[in-house]
């Protein structure tokens, strides 16, 4: 979906403001459809978007949901600017960590003969 900000606009009222290409577009709060609100949101909820600036907050303990395809997608969500806050040894194991499938899929076509 479509991300904006809501600030106040010359005029001191808050409005949603949307970047359409090279323009801004400004549109009353009354007039928003269904949405969301973040100020933060998982790698997994940010795919397919991009921003200028990303930060990926790491736990301070490793998890095996932390793999390299997870740090990859996070880090190229960013157009400009990245900041990792990680501890090294957390950062390091999640990059060696490689997520592995598990469809089934290849078990299925063996079977059929």
């Amino acid at each position: 979906g479509d991300i904006g900000l809501v600030l106040p606009t010359a005029e001191g009222e808050l409005q949603a403001c949307f970047l359409f290409g090279e323009e801004l577009r400004w549109l009353p709060l009354s007039r928003l459809p269904a949405h969301e609100t973040v100020f933060a949101m998982t790698v997994h909820k940010s795919q397919g978007s991009e921003f200028d600036h990303v930060s990926l907050l790491l736990p301070q303990e490793d998890s095996v949901v932390l793999s390299r395809e997870l740090v990859y997608t996070a880090l190229t969500r960013a157009r400009q600017n990245v900041n990792i806050l990680s501890t090294q040894p957390v950062l390091q194991q999640a990059v060696l960590r490689r997520h592995q499938r598990e469809s089934g899929l290849a078990r299925l076509l063996a079977n059929i003969r």
